[in-house]
């Protein structure tokens, strides 16, 4: 079951490396780099929808009607983001080591790239291919960004804090 497991896996990210951003199907993960951290492509409108969901971090999910959509970014899309990376710094203590999901949104009539940063201990049992991975507090381990691949330009750098006040 295992070997079914990786090589649906690969087809899935053979298949996607192919495809533009509107011909992603539902599902489906791109695994882009493989670095100290790892990063994915969230393309499931439900599991997008809990990556922005944060919990001690502002995001466009935190402003109503800020978010009117989803889509998924092609991996030309990501690896120019990552090659990019390092224009977080300061603000962001080496952000390529981080693991990273992206989500692909629209507001505004743009599309934007929301990037989840974390880090899992290694023996972590979360899936970031498959889940949304949000962190109450975790201070600088976790934070987010967008990106606007049509400017190439990153914004909204949120990093975690502790948990909102009751």
């Amino acid at each position: 079951m295992k070997h079914l497991h990786v090589l649906l896996s690969a087809c899935a990210a053979l298949a996607l490396a192919a495809c533009t951003p509107s011909n992603v199907k539902p599902g489906a993960v791109v695994p882009t780099a493989i670095k100290a951290g790892q990063s994915w492509v969230v393309t499931r409108p439900v599991i997008a929808a809990e990556v922005l969901d944060t919990c001690s971090r502002d995001s466009p999910a935190k402003h109503a009607g800020a978010i009117s959509g989803y889509w998924a970014p092609s991996r030309a899309d990501i690896e120019t983001l990552e090659s990019q990376l390092s224009r977080l710094q300061p603000e962001v203590a080496e952000p390529a080591l981080s693991s990273r999901q992206y989500v692909g949104f629209e507001s505004g009539g743009k599309r934007l790239i929301y990037i989840n940063a974390f880090t899992l201990p290694d023996h972590s049992k979360r899936d970031p291919a498959r889940e949304a991975i949000r962190a109450c507090d975790g201070g600088d381990s976790f934070w987010g960004a967008v990106y606007d691949p049509q400017s190439g330009t990153f914004s909204s750098v949120e990093r975690n804090g502790p948990p909102p006040s009751p």
